[in-house]
């Protein structure tokens, strides 16, 4: 029976975070897969009406860059993300709050393009940080990912995980992964 009076334990002024997801931004990777598969496709059509093999092998090379490139235009994946679990990162699955020592961005810029990083310090090798890994399929691995592990002297990990082709802002996202896990 309720009394019609508010409900002492609903507080919106505490809310918890709140668990998200990004991917690649849609611009990010369109022109370097379709533009490789239209070069490729615009070879091949010669070399097989010509016969000449030069031609046709040329032809893989946009191709399979545009393979290589194929994660950045997949909209079924996100790419980062965070939530009570760990941090997500695509094709290792969550990371484990606790095995995260520190997250910082890293900006660089290449003439007036600004590339962003979140370099995420691992208190342990990234094999062991995993809590959850992410089942995907073996030819993933011939394709691109958006982050690099970096081995250190002391036997942890430092993951670089790559915002600026992502979509939201960088600091944003930062901030998202905050609010789970202060630093």
């Amino acid at each position: 029976m309720t009394s019609g009076a508010p409900d002492p334990f609903i507080d919106d002024e505490r809310k918890g975070p709140e668990p998200f997801a990004v991917g690649f931004r849609r611009a990010s990777g369109e022109a370097i897969v379709y533009g490789g598969l239209l070069i490729g496709a615009g070879l091949l059509v010669p070399a097989l009406l010509t016969g000449h093999e030069i031609l046709a092998l040329c032809s893989l090379v946009p191709v399979l860059t545009a393979l290589w490139h194929f994660p950045m235009i997949d909209r079924s994946q996100p790419q980062l993300g965070a939530n009570g679990d760990g941090l997500f990162v695509e094709r290792l699955g969550f990371l484990d709050w606790s095995t995260i020592r520190s997250l910082e961005l890293r900006r660089t810029a290449v003439r007036n393009i600004e590339l962003v990083t979140l370099a995420v310090r691992l208190t342990r090798p990234v094999e062991q940080a995993v809590a959850k890994p992410q089942a995907f399929p073996f030819w993933k691995n011939l394709m691109l990912r958006n982050w690099s592990a970096q081995p250190q002297e002391d036997g942890n990990t430092l993951l670089l995980v790559r915002l600026d082709t992502l979509t939201g802002k960088p600091d944003d996202i930062l901030s998202r992964i905050k609010a789970y896990r202060p630093m």
